[in-house]
C-alpha cells in the first residue's frame, strides 16, 4: 500500500506540474481574461452536469429486474456520488463504481444484485466510451483531413477493444468465483465458504443480466447518449465566452480528452493529461490555446462544484449507515 500511495503522489505531482506548465505557456493573464468573459455563467456547467448523470443512471436502471429496480432518484444520487469520488479522489476512476454498488445494495438490501448491475454497467460504459471515441475520431478526420496524428489513437482503440472483450468473457466465465477461490486459500474455512458462495452468487447474477439482450441494448443506447451529452459542456462554455463552436467540435473535444484521461487512469484526476489533450485537439480544430486552457480550467471548476456536494452527501449517507444498527431506521 505504501508503494501505491507513493506512486499516486508522484504521478499526481507530475500531472500538476504539467498542468502548471501548460497554463504558463498559454499565458495566465490571457486565460484569466477569457474566464472573466464567462463569469458566473461557469456555474451553469455544474447545473448541466445533471443531464449526463441522469442519462447514465437511466441506462444503469435498465439492468435491474423490474420488481427490484431502485428508484430513479436513488440511482442518480449514487451515480453523482460515484462521479464525485472518481473525479476528486485518486481511485483510478473505479472506486466510485464500487461505492455506488454499496450505496444501492444497502438501500435495496440486495448487495449481489446491485454489484452485478454495476459490473455490467461498468463494462457497457467502457464499450460505449470506445464507440464515443470512434465517433469523435471520425468527426476529427472529417473536419481536419489530418491522418498523421491519429495512428496512436487508433492503436489505443484496438487495444482497448481487446481488453474489454477479455473482461466481458472473463465475467461470463465466472471471474469473481475464480478470484474468490484463490483468495479463500488465505482465509479460515468459515470465511472462505462465505466468500466463495458470495462470489458464486455474484457471477450468477452477472450471467443472468447478460442473458437479457434487450436490457443490455437499452443500457448501451442510454450510456452512449450520456457520453455524447457530456459534449454539451464544451459547447456551453464557448457559448458563454461569445465564440460558439459547432456541436461537432464539442463532441470531438469531449471524446478525445475523455479517451486520453481514461488511458491515464493512474494519474489522479487526469491532471495534465486531460488538459494537455484538450490543448492538442483544440489546436487541430484551430481553437486558441488561451481559450482551450480556459475550458480546461472550467472543467476543473465544474468537477469541484459537482463533486464537493456529492462528497458531502456521501458523508451524510455513511453517518446514517453507522447509526442504523442503533436506531433501526432506514438510510
Amino acid at each position: 500500500m505504501g508503494k501505491i500511495r507513493i506512486t499516486t503522489i508522484v504521478f499526481g505531482l507530475a500531472g500538476l506540474a504539467v498542468l502548471a506548465w501548460l497554463l504558463a505557456r498559454a499565458g495566465i493573464g490571457n486565460i484569466l481574461a477569457v474566464m472573466s468573459l464567462v463569469g458566473l455563467n461557469i456555474f451553469w456547467l455544474g447545473v448541466y452536469r445533471i443531464v449526463p448523470i441522469g442519462l447514465d443512471a437511466f441506462g444503469w436502471r435498465q439492468l435491474f429486474a423490474e420488481k427490484k429496480s431502485p428508484s430513479f432518484a436513488d440511482l442518480i444520487k449514487a451515480r453523482w456520488i460515484a462521479e464525485a469520488v472518481n473525479t476528486l479522489f485518486p481511485v483510478a476512476q473505479v472506486g466510485g463504481h464500487i461505492l455506488r454498488a454499496r450505496i444501492i445494495g444497502k438501500k435495496s438490501g440486495a448487495g449481489n444484485e446491485a454489484g452485478a448491475t454495476v459490473m455490467v454497467d461498468f463494462t457497457i460504459g467502457l464499450s460505449t466510451q470506445i464507440l464515443f471515441t470512434i465517433l469523435g475520431l471520425f468527426l476529427l478526420l472529417l473536419q481536419t483531413k489530418n491522418h498523421s496524428d491519429t495512428s496512436a489513437i487508433i492503436i489505443g482503440i484496438g487495444v482497448a477493444m481487446i481488453v474489454i472483450g477479455g473482461f466481458f468473457f472473463s465475467q461470463k466465465a465466472g471471474l469473481f468465483g475464480f478470484l474468490a477461490r484463490r483468495t479463500s486459500l488465505l482465509l479460515h474455512k468459515k470465511k472462505s465458504n462465505a466468500l466463495v458462495n458470495g462470489a458464486r452468487n455474484l457471477d450468477q447474477k452477472i450471467t443472468e443480466i447478460y442473458s437479457h439482450r434487450n436490457k443490455l441494448l437499452l443500457c448501451l443506447f442510454w450510456r452512449l447518449v450520456g457520453w455524447i451529452a457530456k459534449s454539451g459542456e464544451n459547447w456551453l462554455f464557448f457559448f458563454f465566452l461569445g465564440t460558439p463552436i459547432t456541436l461537432q467540435e464539442a463532441v470531438i473535444l469531449e471524446s478525445m480528452c475523455t479517451a486520453f484521461r481514461s488511458a491515464a487512469f493512474f494519474v489522479p484526476g487526469g491532471l495534465g493529461v486531460q488538459d494537455g489533450s484538450l490543448l492538442v485537439i483544440g489546436s487541430l480544430l484551430g481553437l486558441g490555446p488561451d481559450n482551450i486552457m480556459a475550458l480546461a480550467l472550467g472543467k476543473r471548476f465544474r468537477e469541484l462544484i459537482v463533486g464537493l456536494p456529492g462528497l458531502s452527501w456521501w458523508f451524510i449517507l455513511e453517518g446514517r449507515y453507522h447509526k442504523r444498527p442503533i436506531s433501526g431506521k432506514e438510510a
